[in-house]
């Protein structure tokens, strides 16, 4: 028997959202993945814009080969993630023009006053390195809480803002050393229907943009925690689009993986947080890289005479 009109249009609408959520996901993971393959790298604007600031916050010695005089050397994640030294440059001029008209060179020195709002409704932590020695950095997606953000006043430009903040503070301050990386955890755990919206996809879409081409090849590989059944359907996606390099950096793990403590594999259980199969009583969120951004945080909001936006009580 036909289904009637009203039960195809919710199956319709299911699979709609299905696909939606799929492509968040693809596209959070495709913005710390990076590469050419994914097809994300912006044009190039006509003319190269002059910074006095991003100048002097990037110089390095001179002499690199092929280099202008006063254009700082192309940074080994840019030479890493290009075929030639040639296009690495060329990328990382487009870096530099991306930095001047984003003002992204003064960004650590301007306040943060979303910064608590964001952590709280959005959990995103710097935690203890890996066995590696890579910093180790959290996304908790399923408790985001857009409803509260808005409730606040972030929107996606602020939070767009602030993700451009927390990626410098930590490759300038947490992990300043030339070509440093992080393992990334994403944990997948509630993430769900009512967490899509347009205002995510928008941010998100920003996120990947920025992260793709101006922070290429930062994570030393990411691995997805708690995955839900239908994890496979968005390895299945990535795949056709993610270079070999790529394919072998993404790492997914069941409830029942993150139970068994699998994730020790990658991390010292004396690192890992327990309710991540470790036996670290040091909860995400109070390492001392959180405690020494906090402090930086507040001290930026003093100086600026800003009152931080606090989060809400939920």
């Amino acid at each position: 028997m036909a289904a009637s009109p009203r039960a195809s249009n919710a199956l319709h609408f299911a699979r709609w959202r299905g696909v939606v959520l799929l492509g968040v996901l693809g596209a959070w993971l495709a913005a710390h993945l990076g590469g050419r393959r994914l097809g994300l790298a912006p044009t190039a604007p006509a003319e190269p814009v002059a910074d006095a600031a991003r100048a002097r916050s990037w110089r390095r010695p001179r002499g690199a080969p092929g280099a202008a005089p006063d254009e700082p050397p192309v940074p080994a994640n840019f030479l890493r993630a290009e075929p030639t030294a040639e296009r690495a440059r060329a990328r990382w001029q487009q870096t530099l023009r991306w930095r001047a008209d984003e003002r992204v060179d003064v960004i650590l020195s301007e306040p943060n006053a979303v910064f608590y709002a964001l952590k709280a409704h959005y959990p995103h932590y710097l935690h203890l390195p890996d066995k590696e020695g890579h910093l180790t950095y959290w996304e908790l997606p399923g408790r985001l809480n857009l409803g509260a953000l808005k409730k606040l006043g972030v929107d996606p430009s602020r939070g767009y803002r602030h993700y451009v903040w927390h990626t410098e503070y930590t490759w300038q301050l947490a992990a300043p050393k030339e070509g440093a990386q992080a393992t990334v955890l994403f944990d997948a755990a509630g993430f769900g229907w009512d967490q899509l919206s347009f205002e995510l996809l928008e941010l998100i879409k920003r996120i990947v943009y920025f992260t793709n081409q101006h922070y290429p090849h930062r994570a030393a590989r990411i691995i997805v925690l708690n995955t839900p059944a239908w994890y496979g359907a968005l390895h299945s996606m990535l795949k056709p689009i993610m270079s070999d390099v790529c394919e072998t950096k993404l790492v997914f793990l069941s409830p029942q993986q993150v139970a068994a403590g699998d994730l020790t594999r990658w991390i010292d259980a004396a690192n890992l947080p327990a309710q991540y199969g470790g036996k670290s009583r040091l909860q995400l969120g109070e390492s001392r890289h959180e405690k020494a951004m906090r402090a930086f945080v507040d001290k930026a909001n003093r100086r600026a005479g800003v009152r931080p936006v606090q989060p809400l009580a939920v």
